[in-house]
Protein backbone atom coordinates (compact mmCIF):
# COMPACT_ATOMS: atom_id res chain seq x y z
CA UNK A 1 0.00 0.00 0.00
CA UNK A 2 1.08 3.59 -0.58
CA UNK A 3 1.32 6.31 2.00
CA UNK A 4 -1.62 8.12 0.56
CA UNK A 5 -3.78 5.21 1.32
CA UNK A 6 -2.71 5.13 5.00
CA UNK A 7 -3.45 8.86 5.44
CA UNK A 8 -6.90 8.72 3.91
CA UNK A 9 -9.63 8.40 6.56
CA UNK A 10 -11.71 5.25 6.57
CA UNK A 11 -15.31 5.47 5.61
CA UNK A 12 -17.57 4.99 8.61
CA UNK A 13 -20.60 2.73 8.63
CA UNK A 14 -23.58 3.95 6.74
CA UNK A 15 -27.00 4.57 8.27
CA UNK A 16 -30.06 2.81 7.04
CA UNK A 17 -30.97 5.83 4.89
CA UNK A 18 -27.52 5.88 3.28
CA UNK A 19 -26.21 8.80 5.40
CA UNK A 20 -23.35 8.64 7.86
CA UNK A 21 -24.04 6.77 11.17
CA UNK A 22 -22.96 8.26 14.49
CA UNK A 23 -20.73 6.11 16.68
CA UNK A 24 -22.53 4.27 19.44
CA UNK A 25 -20.33 5.63 22.20
CA UNK A 26 -21.12 9.17 21.16
CA UNK A 27 -24.84 8.37 21.16
CA UNK A 28 -24.66 7.07 24.69
CA UNK A 29 -22.67 10.08 25.82
CA UNK A 30 -25.17 12.49 24.33
CA UNK A 31 -28.10 10.59 25.88
CA UNK A 32 -26.48 10.62 29.30
CA UNK A 33 -25.83 14.34 28.93
CA UNK A 34 -29.44 14.90 27.89
CA UNK A 35 -30.72 12.89 30.84
CA UNK A 36 -29.00 15.31 33.19
CA UNK A 37 -30.77 18.29 31.71
CA UNK A 38 -34.12 19.42 33.16
CA UNK A 39 -35.80 18.36 29.96
CA UNK A 40 -34.24 14.91 30.12
CA UNK A 41 -35.14 14.41 33.73
CA UNK A 42 -38.72 15.45 33.05
CA UNK A 43 -38.91 13.12 30.05
CA UNK A 44 -37.51 10.21 32.13
CA UNK A 45 -40.07 10.82 34.85
CA UNK A 46 -42.84 10.79 32.26
CA UNK A 47 -41.46 7.59 30.76
CA UNK A 48 -41.31 5.97 34.22
CA UNK A 49 -44.91 7.03 34.92
CA UNK A 50 -45.97 5.54 31.61
CA UNK A 51 -44.26 2.26 32.39
CA UNK A 52 -45.81 2.15 35.91
CA UNK A 53 -49.23 2.89 34.42
CA UNK A 54 -48.75 0.05 31.93
CA UNK A 55 -47.81 -2.35 34.75
CA UNK A 56 -50.87 -1.32 36.79
CA UNK A 57 -53.09 -1.67 33.74
CA UNK A 58 -51.74 -5.18 33.22
CA UNK A 59 -52.45 -6.04 36.89
CA UNK A 60 -55.96 -4.57 36.64
CA UNK A 61 -56.61 -6.56 33.45
CA UNK A 62 -55.41 -9.74 35.18
CA UNK A 63 -57.74 -9.09 38.14
CA UNK A 64 -60.60 -8.34 35.77
CA UNK A 65 -59.98 -11.67 34.08
CA UNK A 66 -60.14 -13.45 37.48
CA UNK A 67 -63.29 -11.52 38.42
CA UNK A 68 -64.92 -12.46 35.13
CA UNK A 69 -64.05 -16.14 35.74
CA UNK A 70 -65.45 -16.01 39.27
CA UNK A 71 -68.56 -14.22 38.01
CA UNK A 72 -69.12 -16.95 35.43
CA UNK A 73 -68.78 -19.63 38.14
CA UNK A 74 -71.27 -17.76 40.36
CA UNK A 75 -73.68 -17.50 37.47
CA UNK A 76 -73.37 -21.23 36.80
CA UNK A 77 -73.97 -22.03 40.49
CA UNK A 78 -76.99 -19.74 40.58
CA UNK A 79 -78.38 -21.44 37.52
CA UNK A 80 -77.85 -24.86 39.14
CA UNK A 81 -79.56 -23.69 42.31
CA UNK A 82 -82.47 -22.18 40.40
CA UNK A 83 -82.99 -25.16 38.10
CA UNK A 84 -82.41 -28.10 40.47
CA UNK A 85 -81.83 -27.43 44.14
CA UNK A 86 -84.60 -24.90 44.62
CA UNK A 87 -87.00 -27.27 42.86
CA UNK A 88 -86.05 -30.17 45.13
CA UNK A 89 -86.27 -27.92 48.18
CA UNK A 90 -89.76 -26.84 47.20
CA UNK A 91 -90.79 -30.48 46.72
CA UNK A 92 -89.43 -31.41 50.16
CA UNK A 93 -91.20 -28.44 51.72
CA UNK A 94 -94.44 -29.58 50.09
CA UNK A 95 -93.98 -33.10 51.51
CA UNK A 96 -93.15 -31.71 54.97
CA UNK A 97 -96.21 -29.48 54.85
CA UNK A 98 -98.43 -32.43 53.90
CA UNK A 99 -96.99 -34.55 56.71
CA UNK A 100 -97.45 -31.71 59.17
CA UNK A 101 -101.08 -31.40 58.12
CA UNK A 102 -101.59 -35.15 58.57
CA UNK A 103 -99.86 -35.11 61.96
CA UNK A 104 -101.94 -32.17 63.09
CA UNK A 105 -105.12 -33.96 62.08
CA UNK A 106 -104.07 -37.18 63.82
CA UNK A 107 -103.11 -35.23 66.94
CA UNK A 108 -106.50 -33.58 66.98
CA UNK A 109 -108.19 -36.96 66.62
CA UNK A 110 -106.13 -38.40 69.47
CA UNK A 111 -106.85 -35.39 71.68
CA UNK A 112 -110.57 -35.19 70.95
CA UNK A 113 -111.52 -38.87 70.53
CA UNK A 114 -108.96 -41.48 71.48
CA UNK A 115 -107.53 -40.01 74.68
CA UNK A 116 -110.91 -39.31 76.31
CA UNK A 117 -112.05 -42.86 75.51
CA UNK A 118 -108.82 -44.38 76.82
CA UNK A 119 -108.94 -42.28 79.98
CA UNK A 120 -112.54 -43.31 80.56
CA UNK A 121 -111.73 -46.99 80.20
CA UNK A 122 -108.66 -46.61 82.42
CA UNK A 123 -110.74 -44.92 85.10
CA UNK A 124 -113.30 -47.74 84.96
CA UNK A 125 -110.57 -50.38 85.26
CA UNK A 126 -108.91 -48.54 88.11
CA UNK A 127 -112.21 -48.26 89.96
CA UNK A 128 -112.77 -51.99 89.51
CA UNK A 129 -109.25 -52.74 90.68
CA UNK A 130 -109.71 -50.51 93.73
CA UNK A 131 -112.94 -52.33 94.60
CA UNK A 132 -111.25 -55.73 94.29
CA UNK A 133 -108.31 -54.59 96.42
CA UNK A 134 -110.70 -53.24 99.03
CA UNK A 135 -112.54 -56.58 99.10
CA UNK A 136 -109.24 -58.46 99.37
CA UNK A 137 -108.13 -56.16 102.19
CA UNK A 138 -111.31 -56.88 104.13
CA UNK A 139 -110.75 -60.62 103.73
CA UNK A 140 -107.15 -60.33 104.94
CA UNK A 141 -108.27 -58.23 107.90
CA UNK A 142 -110.83 -60.88 108.87
CA UNK A 143 -108.14 -63.56 108.66
CA UNK A 144 -105.82 -61.54 110.88
CA UNK A 145 -108.66 -61.29 113.41
CA UNK A 146 -109.17 -65.08 113.14
CA UNK A 147 -112.70 -64.54 111.88
CA UNK A 148 -114.18 -67.15 109.53
CA UNK A 149 -113.98 -66.25 105.88
CA UNK A 150 -117.26 -65.97 103.93
CA UNK A 151 -117.18 -69.11 101.77
CA UNK A 152 -119.73 -70.13 99.19
CA UNK A 153 -122.11 -72.92 100.09
CA UNK A 154 -120.69 -75.99 98.34
CA UNK A 155 -123.19 -78.47 99.68
CA UNK A 156 -124.83 -78.62 96.26
CA UNK A 157 -121.53 -79.79 94.68
CA UNK A 158 -120.90 -83.51 94.76
CA UNK A 159 -117.09 -83.68 94.90
CA UNK A 160 -117.10 -87.41 94.23
CA UNK A 161 -119.19 -87.10 91.09
CA UNK A 162 -117.08 -84.17 89.90
CA UNK A 163 -113.83 -86.12 90.38
CA UNK A 164 -115.32 -89.15 88.64
CA UNK A 165 -116.47 -87.04 85.71
CA UNK A 166 -113.04 -85.45 85.31
CA UNK A 167 -111.07 -88.68 85.73
CA UNK A 168 -111.50 -89.81 82.13
CA UNK A 169 -110.53 -86.45 80.66
CA UNK A 170 -107.78 -85.53 83.14
CA UNK A 171 -104.88 -86.57 80.85
CA UNK A 172 -106.41 -84.57 78.01
CA UNK A 173 -106.87 -81.58 80.29
CA UNK A 174 -103.26 -81.85 81.40
CA UNK A 175 -102.05 -81.93 77.81
CA UNK A 176 -104.30 -79.08 76.69
CA UNK A 177 -103.81 -76.61 79.55
CA UNK A 178 -100.37 -77.43 80.92
CA UNK A 179 -98.70 -77.09 77.52
CA UNK A 180 -96.17 -79.21 75.63
CA UNK A 181 -93.55 -80.98 77.74
CA UNK A 182 -90.66 -79.16 76.02
CA UNK A 183 -92.19 -75.79 76.90
CA UNK A 184 -92.82 -76.80 80.52
CA UNK A 185 -89.25 -78.04 80.95
CA UNK A 186 -87.94 -74.78 79.52
CA UNK A 187 -90.04 -72.83 82.04
CA UNK A 188 -88.72 -74.97 84.91
CA UNK A 189 -85.03 -74.43 84.08
CA UNK A 190 -84.68 -71.34 86.35
CA UNK A 191 -85.54 -73.48 89.43
CA UNK A 192 -82.82 -76.07 88.82
CA UNK A 193 -79.87 -74.37 90.54
CA UNK A 194 -81.81 -73.52 93.70
CA UNK A 195 -83.22 -77.05 93.96
CA UNK A 196 -79.83 -78.63 93.28
CA UNK A 197 -78.53 -77.19 96.55
CA UNK A 198 -81.73 -78.13 98.45
CA UNK A 199 -82.08 -81.85 97.77
CA UNK A 200 -83.99 -84.04 98.16
CA UNK A 201 -86.98 -82.48 96.44
CA UNK A 202 -90.67 -83.28 96.91
CA UNK A 203 -92.68 -82.16 93.84
CA UNK A 204 -96.37 -81.81 94.74
CA UNK A 205 -98.75 -82.30 91.81
CA UNK A 206 -95.90 -83.46 89.59
CA UNK A 207 -98.16 -84.26 86.61
CA UNK A 208 -96.23 -85.87 83.77
CA UNK A 209 -92.97 -85.40 85.68
CA UNK A 210 -91.26 -82.64 83.71
CA UNK A 211 -89.53 -81.23 86.79
CA UNK A 212 -88.64 -84.73 88.02
CA UNK A 213 -87.00 -85.52 84.68
CA UNK A 214 -85.07 -82.26 84.78
CA UNK A 215 -83.85 -83.01 88.31
CA UNK A 216 -82.93 -86.61 87.45
CA UNK A 217 -80.80 -85.42 84.51
CA UNK A 218 -79.05 -83.02 86.89
CA UNK A 219 -78.42 -85.81 89.42
CA UNK A 220 -80.81 -84.38 92.04
CA UNK A 221 -82.83 -86.79 94.18
CA UNK A 222 -86.56 -86.05 93.79
CA UNK A 223 -89.95 -87.62 94.47
CA UNK A 224 -93.28 -86.62 92.97
CA UNK A 225 -96.86 -86.71 94.30
CA UNK A 226 -99.75 -87.05 91.82
CA UNK A 227 -103.41 -87.69 92.54
CA UNK A 228 -104.43 -88.81 89.06
CA UNK A 229 -103.79 -92.53 88.62
CA UNK A 230 -103.31 -92.44 84.84
CA UNK A 231 -100.86 -89.54 84.94
CA UNK A 232 -98.96 -91.02 87.91
CA UNK A 233 -98.69 -94.38 86.13
CA UNK A 234 -97.35 -92.71 82.98
CA UNK A 235 -94.72 -90.90 85.06
CA UNK A 236 -93.64 -94.11 86.81
CA UNK A 237 -93.29 -95.87 83.43
CA UNK A 238 -90.63 -93.27 82.62
CA UNK A 239 -88.65 -94.48 85.62
CA UNK A 240 -89.63 -91.60 87.91
CA UNK A 241 -90.34 -91.98 91.61
CA UNK A 242 -93.98 -90.89 91.96
CA UNK A 243 -96.36 -91.45 94.87
CA UNK A 244 -99.98 -91.77 93.79
CA UNK A 245 -102.47 -90.22 96.18
CA UNK A 246 -104.06 -87.10 97.58
CA UNK A 247 -101.47 -84.38 98.23
CA UNK A 248 -102.58 -83.68 101.80
CA UNK A 249 -102.76 -87.36 102.74
CA UNK A 250 -99.32 -88.05 101.27
CA UNK A 251 -97.82 -85.09 103.11
CA UNK A 252 -99.25 -86.34 106.41
CA UNK A 253 -97.47 -89.66 105.88
CA UNK A 254 -94.03 -88.05 105.33
CA UNK A 255 -91.69 -87.92 108.38
CA UNK A 256 -90.65 -84.57 109.83
CA UNK A 257 -87.76 -82.74 108.14
CA UNK A 258 -87.47 -85.30 105.32
CA UNK A 259 -86.95 -82.91 102.43
CA UNK A 260 -84.68 -80.01 101.59
CA UNK A 261 -87.23 -78.40 99.25
CA UNK A 262 -90.88 -78.71 98.21
CA UNK A 263 -92.23 -77.52 94.86
CA UNK A 264 -95.83 -76.83 93.91
CA UNK A 265 -96.03 -75.82 90.26
CA UNK A 266 -99.61 -74.81 89.42
CA UNK A 267 -101.14 -76.86 92.23
CA UNK A 268 -102.43 -74.53 94.94
CA UNK A 269 -105.08 -72.95 92.69
CA UNK A 270 -106.69 -76.42 92.47
CA UNK A 271 -107.15 -76.70 96.26
CA UNK A 272 -109.85 -75.39 98.55
CA UNK A 273 -108.66 -72.79 101.03
CA UNK A 274 -108.93 -75.11 104.03
CA UNK A 275 -107.05 -77.86 102.19
CA UNK A 276 -104.40 -75.39 101.09
CA UNK A 277 -103.79 -74.13 104.63
CA UNK A 278 -103.52 -77.70 105.93
CA UNK A 279 -101.12 -78.62 103.12
CA UNK A 280 -98.89 -75.61 103.87
CA UNK A 281 -98.73 -76.59 107.54
CA UNK A 282 -97.62 -80.08 106.48
CA UNK A 283 -95.09 -78.61 104.05
CA UNK A 284 -93.50 -76.65 106.88
CA UNK A 285 -93.34 -79.83 108.93
CA UNK A 286 -91.72 -82.04 106.27
CA UNK A 287 -89.13 -79.39 105.39
CA UNK A 288 -85.87 -79.39 107.29
CA UNK A 289 -84.86 -76.04 108.89
CA UNK A 290 -83.84 -73.67 106.12
CA UNK A 291 -85.65 -75.83 103.57
CA UNK A 292 -87.07 -74.17 100.45
CA UNK A 293 -90.60 -74.03 99.04
CA UNK A 294 -91.30 -72.87 95.49
CA UNK A 295 -94.95 -72.15 94.62
CA UNK A 296 -95.98 -71.10 91.11
CA UNK A 297 -99.58 -70.04 90.27
CA UNK A 298 -101.50 -68.13 87.58
CA UNK A 299 -101.41 -64.37 88.05
CA UNK A 300 -105.00 -63.13 88.61
CA UNK A 301 -103.83 -59.50 88.63
CA UNK A 302 -103.57 -59.81 84.85
CA UNK A 303 -107.14 -59.23 83.68
CA UNK A 304 -106.56 -61.45 80.67
CA UNK A 305 -105.62 -64.31 83.00
CA UNK A 306 -107.97 -63.73 85.91
CA UNK A 307 -111.04 -63.03 83.77
CA UNK A 308 -110.51 -65.52 80.94
CA UNK A 309 -107.56 -67.91 80.70
CA UNK A 310 -107.79 -69.03 84.34
CA UNK A 311 -111.30 -70.42 83.86
CA UNK A 312 -110.42 -72.50 80.81
CA UNK A 313 -109.28 -75.28 83.17
CA UNK A 314 -112.42 -76.60 84.95
CA UNK A 315 -110.31 -78.04 87.79
CA UNK A 316 -109.31 -74.57 88.99
CA UNK A 317 -111.11 -73.60 92.21
CA UNK A 318 -110.76 -69.83 92.40
CA UNK A 319 -108.01 -67.31 91.55
CA UNK A 320 -105.28 -67.18 94.17
CA UNK A 321 -103.74 -63.68 94.39
CA UNK A 322 -100.05 -63.63 95.36
CA UNK A 323 -100.84 -61.47 98.40
CA UNK A 324 -103.20 -64.16 99.73
CA UNK A 325 -100.69 -66.95 99.13
CA UNK A 326 -97.94 -64.98 100.88
CA UNK A 327 -100.27 -64.51 103.85
CA UNK A 328 -101.10 -68.24 103.91
CA UNK A 329 -97.38 -69.11 103.82
CA UNK A 330 -96.60 -66.68 106.65
CA UNK A 331 -99.44 -67.88 108.89
CA UNK A 332 -98.24 -71.47 108.29
CA UNK A 333 -94.86 -70.66 109.84
CA UNK A 334 -92.91 -70.15 106.61
CA UNK A 335 -90.83 -67.10 105.76
CA UNK A 336 -91.47 -65.49 102.37
CA UNK A 337 -88.28 -64.54 100.54
CA UNK A 338 -89.46 -62.94 97.30
CA UNK A 339 -92.11 -62.88 94.60
CA UNK A 340 -91.45 -62.88 90.86
CA UNK A 341 -93.71 -62.38 87.83
CA UNK A 342 -93.27 -64.94 85.07
CA UNK A 343 -94.12 -65.67 81.44
CA UNK A 344 -95.16 -62.33 79.89
CA UNK A 345 -97.41 -62.35 76.86
CA UNK A 346 -95.69 -61.99 73.46
CA UNK A 347 -94.94 -58.39 72.56
CA UNK A 348 -97.14 -58.54 69.45
CA UNK A 349 -100.16 -59.16 71.69
CA UNK A 350 -99.69 -55.98 73.75
CA UNK A 351 -101.44 -52.65 73.28
CA UNK A 352 -98.03 -51.12 72.58
CA UNK A 353 -97.34 -53.56 69.72
CA UNK A 354 -96.42 -51.75 66.52
CA UNK A 355 -96.25 -48.32 68.17
CA UNK A 356 -93.47 -46.25 66.64
CA UNK A 357 -90.82 -44.55 68.71
CA UNK A 358 -91.99 -41.21 70.15
CA UNK A 359 -91.46 -38.29 67.80
CA UNK A 360 -90.26 -34.99 69.18
CA UNK A 361 -92.95 -32.34 68.92
CA UNK A 362 -92.38 -28.61 68.84
CA UNK A 363 -95.69 -27.94 70.58
CA UNK A 364 -95.26 -28.78 74.30
CA UNK A 365 -98.97 -29.58 74.55
CA UNK A 366 -98.66 -32.24 71.86
CA UNK A 367 -95.56 -33.69 73.57
CA UNK A 368 -97.33 -33.79 76.93
CA UNK A 369 -100.36 -35.45 75.33
CA UNK A 370 -98.14 -38.07 73.69
CA UNK A 371 -96.42 -38.85 77.00
CA UNK A 372 -99.76 -39.17 78.76
CA UNK A 373 -101.03 -41.49 76.05
CA UNK A 374 -97.90 -43.65 76.39
CA UNK A 375 -98.42 -43.89 80.16
CA UNK A 376 -102.06 -44.84 79.74
CA UNK A 377 -101.18 -47.49 77.15
CA UNK A 378 -98.47 -48.95 79.39
CA UNK A 379 -100.92 -48.99 82.32
CA UNK A 380 -103.44 -50.82 80.15
CA UNK A 381 -100.86 -53.46 79.31
CA UNK A 382 -99.98 -53.79 83.00
CA UNK A 383 -103.63 -54.33 83.98
CA UNK A 384 -104.86 -56.37 81.03
CA UNK A 385 -101.77 -58.10 79.63
CA UNK A 386 -99.66 -58.54 82.76
CA UNK A 387 -97.41 -61.62 83.13
CA UNK A 388 -99.36 -64.88 83.12
CA UNK A 389 -97.86 -66.47 86.25
CA UNK A 390 -96.08 -65.66 89.47
CA UNK A 391 -93.77 -67.62 91.77
CA UNK A 392 -93.21 -67.18 95.49
CA UNK A 393 -89.99 -68.34 97.13
CA UNK A 394 -90.20 -69.12 100.85
CA UNK A 395 -88.33 -71.21 103.42
CA UNK A 396 -88.75 -72.79 106.80
CA UNK A 397 -86.92 -70.60 109.33
CA UNK A 398 -84.14 -72.24 111.34
CA UNK A 399 -85.29 -73.44 114.73
CA UNK A 400 -89.03 -73.32 113.91
CA UNK A 401 -91.08 -75.97 115.65
CA UNK A 402 -92.09 -79.00 113.66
Amino acid sequence: MGGDDRAAPKAGPSSTDGGPQQPKGLHRWMKALFDRTPWGKRLNRHAELVRESIRRLDAVEARLDCAEGALRLIQDELGELREHRFVRMEERLDVAEARLTTTSGETSRLRDQVVPAVVGRADALLERLAAELEELGSLVERMLRSEPLPLADNRSVDEGRLASALADVQPALLEAFRGPESEIRHRLDPYLEALRSSAPVLDLGCGRGELLLLLREAGVSATGVEGDAAVAGAARRRGLEVIEGDVLEVLRSVPDGSYGSVTAIHLFEHLETATLLSALAEVRRVLRPGGLIVAECPNPHSLRVGAALYWVDPTHRRPLPPESLELYLTTSGLAVDRRELLHPFPSDQLFTAGVDAPVAADDPRVAALARRLDRVTARFDELVNGPRDYVIWAHRPDGSAA
